[in-house]
């Protein structure tokens, strides 16, 4: 198999979302957290981790309640906001925003992002 053409697939899938306005970082991953089809650095893979964690215990208590599973996570710090979504039972999106972007673009495009990502793995 070909890695480099499957991480220029993902590249092309997640495109669109990079160039929404208010992204500040994106990162595609395993459901562990590790990144696909991008070289580890220590700032992506922290965040991809991390959002890999909190993805898993939302869906825990989610589960656990209401029988459902989150469509997405979303943290709202002072300088912006991390929202996380799955992109079917193998992978994640991870998407940092800036501190004034609105929300709802970055949404709409990031489960675009994750349905198509969700149909190839």
């Amino acid at each position: 198999m070909n890695w480099g053409n499957i991480a220029g697939i993902y590249n092309s899938i997640l495109l669109d979302l990079k160039r929404v306005e208010g992204v500040k970082m994106l990162a595609l991953a395993g459901r562990d957290g590790f990144l696909i089809g991008e070289p580890a650095n220590n700032d992506m893979e922290m965040l991809t981790l991390m959002s890999a964690t909190m993805l898993r215990a939302a869906e825990k208590v989610t589960n656990k309640l209401e029988k459902v599973s989150p469509n997405r996570v979303i943290v709202d710090y002072e300088g912006g906001k991390l929202i996380t979504a799955a992109a079917g039972q193998k992978a994640l999106i991870s998407v940092l925003t800036t501190k004034d972007a609105s929300i709802e673009p970055i949404i709409n495009e990031l489960e675009r992002a994750a349905s198509r990502i969700k149909e190839i793995l």
